[in-house]
């Protein structure tokens, strides 16, 4: 009896050994994948975002440094949220990483498409731009039938 429930200890442990390896691994995997540049050669900078899921809504914060506060585009379309704004000024790659690689690229504007989860409603989105220049866009989530 005894040595069936040390079995069962063990199988419990080592079945969780494997999910948090399995995890670490997927965690490993996203940190090391290539990532796209936040950057164009076009002239815009694709600013930092964050989406939060609440159980009625998603809110997601457009962080805008040094945009334009006049100048901010929130909107939607299809299943995406596209946000633009044109920079107070225009910012160099070099003044940004302090390198001179890139030294050519001048950035004029903000742009980010962002895609939506697929319970959002976009028609119903509402946004404000915040005093610190962040966009909180707010979508409710779409009701399903009973």
């Amino acid at each position: 009896m005894a040595m069936d429930l040390m079995d069962e200890i063990r199988r419990e442990i080592e079945r969780l050994r494997r999910r948090i390896q399995e995890e670490i691994d997927r965690a490993f995997a996203l940190m090391t994948a290539p990532q796209p540049p936040m950057w164009s050669p076009d002239g815009s900078l694709q600013p930092l975002y964050q989406v939060y899921a609440y159980p009625d809504r998603y809110v997601i914060l457009v962080d805008l440094a040094g945009a334009d506060a006049g100048s901010i585009e929130v909107k939607a379309v299809g299943d995406a949220l596209v946000i633009e704004a044109r920079l107070q000024r225009s910012v160099s790659y070099s003044d940004i990483y302090g390198t001179t690689y890139g030294r050519e690229v001048t950035f004029h504007s903000y742009k980010n498409v962002i895609p939506l989860p697929p319970d959002a409603d976009p028609e119903r989105v509402e946004g404000r731009v915040r005093r610190d220049k962040m966009v909180e866009g707010v979508l409710p989530r779409r009701v399903r039938p009973l």
